[in-house]
């Protein structure tokens, strides 16, 4: 088991704060997958990641070439970036927030506050509470 994890992250409340996402990382820390989690969100106006870069690389790459299937345009992500990497095609992607609907809460009791948080810290305490 590896002992923490940080991600980073854009600030979108609709695509990545939210609490699908908060509860895929609980499990996470529950399953022993991890002991520590920090989710870290940008403040408006961060800086751009390594990730932005190698897409601004691809979309001058579509510029100069046509892509008609997925194929090609794995291919010009792959080579239009100056250290070349290999993508992994996932056929098939688990509907999470399905799984989970049952367990989450609605209503006053959902969550609430975590749109103004831009660190979040997941843990189980002393005494084996799992944390947020």
């Amino acid at each position: 088991m590896s002992k923490s994890l940080l991600f980073q992250m854009d600030n979108c409340v609709k695509n990545n704060k939210n609490r699908h996402l908060l509860t895929f990382i609980s499990l996470l820390i529950a399953r022993d997958v991890f002991e520590e989690v920090k989710l870290g969100f940008y403040v408006v106006g961060h800086t751009h990641e390594d990730i932005d870069g190698c897409f601004g690389y691809l979309s001058k790459n579509l510029k100069e070439e046509n892509n008609y299937i997925l194929v090609d345009l794995m291919r010009a992500f792959m080579i239009s970036h100056e250290n070349p990497f290999i993508l992994q095609l996932i056929p098939k992607i688990p509907d999470f927030k399905s799984w989970v609907l049952g367990c989450l809460k609605d209503g006053p009791k959902t969550l609430v506050g975590h749109t103004d948080m831009h660190l979040f810290r997941f843990f189980v305490d002393s005494s084996c509470w799992l944390m947020m």
